[in-house]
């Protein structure tokens, strides 16, 4: 019995350690802890059946671990690659609207992101949580052990694939989400490059900044709820896309 349970939480605590929603930086490391071992001891009476019994050698064992281990890994951040979507478009349209310089620290990147990328990801965990979508990964998670059953083989070319799709698919819903921001932004640089050779002593970068910023934002406060609706549903279908679900 504590052999089957130490499988499970190794992929299951793994997946959402290293997954959005739940693992989170920002909530306490032993919150997560808990949360990963209340998830496990859920599903390890589901699962208890089929697991593999305890092998006779300690290298199997460890090797049987360290597989949970990798495609609870691979779970996790198959989903957080998804996820990221918003804040990679929050960086675009900081960059766009002029506000790329205004950083703060995010724990999940370990790095100084612009504010509003750290707003529009902050935003997408809460929009998780809010819309229940995060139920959908962790159903995944159980449903793996039907597609990848613990101590079977783990096809490591098919899950590059599918990590990079994933990757993919967020690079593309991140550039749909910027895509008015970054045309809005071209139109405005050719309508102030057309000025300045029209007026060539008028600053022309101290006049368009304010504009920029302010325009950028009053786009971005009539844009966001298309944008959150946008996010949502490229959200839901790439969580129902997840392997195992």
């Amino acid at each position: 019995m504590g052999f089957g349970f130490i499988l499970v939480i190794a992929r299951v605590g793994t997946a959402v350690l290293t997954g959005p929603a739940l693992g989170e930086n920002e909530i306490p490391a032993s919150v997560r802890a808990a949360l990963a071992a209340v998830l496990a001891c859920l599903v390890y009476p589901a699962l208890q059946g089929a697991l593999p019994p305890l092998p006779p050698e300690t290298m199997q064992l460890a090797g049987l671990i360290i597989m949970e281990i990798v495609v609870g890994a691979w779970l996790g951040f198959t989903t957080r690659v998804t996820v990221m979507a918003m804040a990679m478009a929050g960086s675009v349209v900081s960059l766009m609207i002029g506000l790329s310089s205004v950083l703060q620290i995010d724990p999940s990147v370990g790095a100084q992101v612009s504010a509003l990328q750290r707003m529009l990801g902050l935003a997408a965990v809460a929009m998780l949580f809010a819309s229940g979508l995060y139920v959908l990964p962790v159903q995944a998670i159980v449903g793996s052990y039907d597609l990848l059953p613990a101590g079977g083989s783990f096809d490591a070319g098919g899950a590059a694939q599918t990590v990079a799709r994933a990757v993919s698919q967020s690079f593309g819903m991140a550039v749909r989400l910027a895509a008015p921001f970054v045309i809005t932004c071209l139109v405005w640089q050719a309508a102030m490059g057309f000025v300045s050779r029209l007026v060539p002593n008028i600053q022309v970068h101290v006049v368009s900044a304010p504009a920029q910023i302010l325009g950028g934002l009053a786009l971005l406060i009539a844009a966001v709820t298309l944008l959150f609706d946008t996010w949502l549903a490229g959200t839901r279908q790439a969580f129902s896309a997840l392997p195992g679900f």
